[in-house]
Order: C-alpha cells, then structure tokens, then sequence
C-alpha cells in the first residue's frame, strides 16, 4: 500500500490518509510516498512503518546508529538536525494551540552541541548475557556496543564492562548497569537482585579510569524502576564534583541532573536574563538546589521550595559549601510555603516533574507579576497554562534541544501579569 505522509503524530511518526483512515507510519517523513506495512489496525486507525521510501523527503538522511531500526530510542534520527528542530518547534505551537485555543509564536529551538554523544548518563539493560537497550515496545533486548547519544567515555566504559564479564557467568546476575560520567568522574551501579562481590570488576575498571566509583544496588521489584532498594558503595568515587557559574556542587549516581550540560546551561542563561539585582525569587520544584544558587548569584533573594527531603538536604549542603547567605531552602508541600513568601516575590521560576503543577497549583500563584516555567511535556504545560491565559501575557515560548534524535524537548514559556504591562 502507498501512502503520502502529510503531518507528524506527537511521538514524531508521520500520518498518512487513505479513505478516511489514518495511519501512523514510523520512519516516515512529511512530503513522503512510502509503501506501508501495517504493524496494528484499530478499525479507524492503523499503525504501520515505512518497509520503502518511494518519493524521499531532502530531510531525510541515513541514521548514523546502527541499532536505528530496532531500539526504537532515537525515533527521529532519520531526520536531518534542522528539520528535527522545525519538527519539535511545530509540535510545541500545534499543542500549545490546540489546548489553549489561541495562536503564539513559538520561537526557533535552541539546538543542541553537540547533537550526537550528549548524555551524560544512561542506563542499560541485561538479560541473558546480553546489554544493552529494550526494543521499542517490548522486552526484547538489543545488544548494544555503544550508544550515539552517550558520552564518548560512557562507551569505552560499555566495552570494557563487557570485556570483563564475557567469560563470566556474574552479568547473568545482573538487572541492569548506570552510568554516569561528568567532568571526567564516572558513577557505576551495578543493579541485581541479589548480593554480589564487585571489587574485581571495580580494581579493572579502575585501572583504565582513575576518577571512577561503583555502587551495588539490590532492586527486587518486578517493575521498571531501576534505581531502588539498597544501595551499597563498594569502592572509589561517592559522589561527582562540580563547578558551574561559580557554584560548587557533587552530583550522586541516583540525584537527578540533566542529562545534556551544554542545553541545561542554555536555558539557565535564559532564567537568568530576566534576574535583576532586586528580584526577590521563588524556585518551585527546587529539587537539590542548583538553579536556586545560581539564581541567587544574581537576585536579591531567592527561596526554593521542594517537598522531598533529601533533595532539601542536598540543597542545604550546597548553600553551606558555597556560603550563600541570600537563598532560603524550604522543605514543605507548595501550596503552604507559597503562601508564606510569596507577597515579598515578583519572579516565580516552575520546573516541575512531566506531570506539570496541575490546576491548584496554577491558580494559587496566579498573582505574581513575572512566571518563569519550564516543561519538559508541551501537554502538562499547555493544560497548566490554560488558568493562566486570561490573567498573563505569554511574553516567550522558547524550545530547547535537551534531547536531540528523540521526541522529547524542553520548553520555556516566559509570562508578565496583564496589569503590569
């Protein structure tokens, strides 16, 4: 069956029409003819992957990795890098547009450098021997040898681990293996469901990689959380060390960190263009602490609020080590601390999880003169901003390229209260 591909789906599939029926075609690029073979049919629409380009787009370019076809984790490197860009651009606007019902100019993406060996950390499964990543959509495992998103250490890492474990039969044991490398200092955790002796695999590594720790993490669970039960340093590094705008901070194998510094650092530059030194600063969803201390480089006062109690006590720990006497941690639910310091404030900066703040949430801050919010879901954020259309001005929506080769993207959405304008 031939199809013409005319729109992209929001997992960045391409759409075809035939007789009313819509089919949602992988690998397939807008302006295409491809022939299709159908994977699922639903009745009103189908899903299908392009088995032949007939007519092939100038956007279209050979995907440099060679599991393409079957991870299934970098959907979109079949497009060139600017058309991946226009493509998370018009999937910004077209779901900011279709929830709030009002057309926004959604800027250019800031793209990523580099687009490929960006990630700083990963996490590979292990079945049977094997590591490497799930197939898309089921728990077949690709064999991997290296990643192209993944730092160039984190796969001379990969290689090594394999080399040390191919006459053994311990990787039989193993859940999965993370790693993370920033600044040259490399994290491992070795996940199992049992106890394991991982000093030997340690001394190995440790060899070739000097600025380098391994955990053992025992995770019994049956799901797909990876991170979780007891978690057991068994030699070198504890945690990563950082410095970045002057903020000195350690990073541990399970805390969350951006996975891409050279994008994370773009849209802190942004945050920061609309600090002044009299800004008194509210940082919801503050996690560790690292944004709020940054901003606090800048303003005259910045509070950051975050209900989950480690992250507050890393965040204590990095105002101490930086004496940073103008940020104020906050552990408590939002809505309560909002409350308590939000009338001195006229900068609120949202970084919330993928689900967004939801509507209490939205209305409660609906006040503040200037709002900051950064999404990593256009959908969250779309549903977010809907109470907040009628009373805001939507200054910038800017995009950025946390994730090149994948779907996802990270959007800013600058908003000025109506009557400070």
């Amino acid at each position: 069956m031939l199809a013409n591909i005319i729109d992209y789906g929001m997992d960045g599939m391409g759409i075809a029409k035939i007789d009313g029926k819509t089919y949602f075609v992988s690998n397939a690029l807008i302006g295409e003819t491809v022939e299709l073979e159908i994977l699922s049919d639903k009745g009103r629409y189908a899903f299908a992957r392009a088995v032949k380009v007939v007519e092939p787009s100038k956007d279209r370019m050979t995907p440099p990795c060679p599991y393409f076809s079957e991870c299934g984790g970098c959907s979109i490197m079949h497009m060139n890098y600017a058309h991946q860009l226009e493509y998370k651009r018009l999937l910004v606007e077209k779901t900011l547009k279709k929830i709030l019902n009002i057309d926004l100019k959604v800027q250019d993406v800031v793209p990523s450098d580099p687009v490929q060996n960006y990630r700083n950390k990963i996490s590979l499964s292990v079945r049977d021997g094997a590591l490497g990543f799930f197939r898309s959509s089921s728990k077949d495992l690709i064999e991997i040898d290296a990643c192209l998103l993944a730092k160039d250490r984190i796969n001379d890492l990969i290689n090594e681990i394999k080399n040390y474990y191919l006459d053994k039969d311990d990787l039989k044991k193993i859940k999965n293996i993370v790693i993370r490398e920033i600044s040259d200092q490399i994290l491992i955790g070795v996940v199992t469901v049992c106890d394991m002796d991982l000093r030997e695999l340690y001394a190995c590594l440790h060899s070739k990689f000097d600025r380098l720790g391994v955990y053992l993490i025992i995770n019994t669970r049956k799901d797909s959380v990876v991170i979780s039960g007891k978690i057991k340093h068994v030699a070198g590094l504890k945690q990563i060390s950082i410095e970045n705008y002057d903020i000195k901070y350690k990073v541990d194998l399970v805390g969350f960190h951006q996975v891409n510094e050279n994008v994370q650092n773009k849209i802190y530059d942004e945050i920061l263009s609309y600090v002044d030194d009299q800004a008194s600063v509210i940082n919801a969803f503050s996690g560790a602490g690292l944004l709020s201390s940054i901003i606090s480089k800048k303003a005259k006062r910045v509070y950051g609020i975050e209900i989950v109690p480690a992250s507050h006590k890393s965040a204590q720990e990095l105002k101490q080590i930086n004496k940073i006497e103008n940020m104020t941690n906050i552990l408590g639910d939002f809505d309560a601390e909002f409350r308590r310091v939000a009338d001195e404030c006229s900068l609120l900066v949202l970084d919330p999880p993928k689900k967004g703040c939801g509507e209490h949430v939205m209305r409660q801050i609906s006040h503040i003169k200037d709002i900051i919010y950064i999404s990593c879901n256009p959908i969250s954020l779309a549903k977010d901003l809907q109470f907040l259309k009628n009373d805001y001005i939507i200054e910038k929506i800017i995009p950025f390229d946390m994730f090149p080769n994948t779907t996802n993207v990270e959007t800013l959405v600058k908003l000025k209260l109506k009557e400070e304008i």
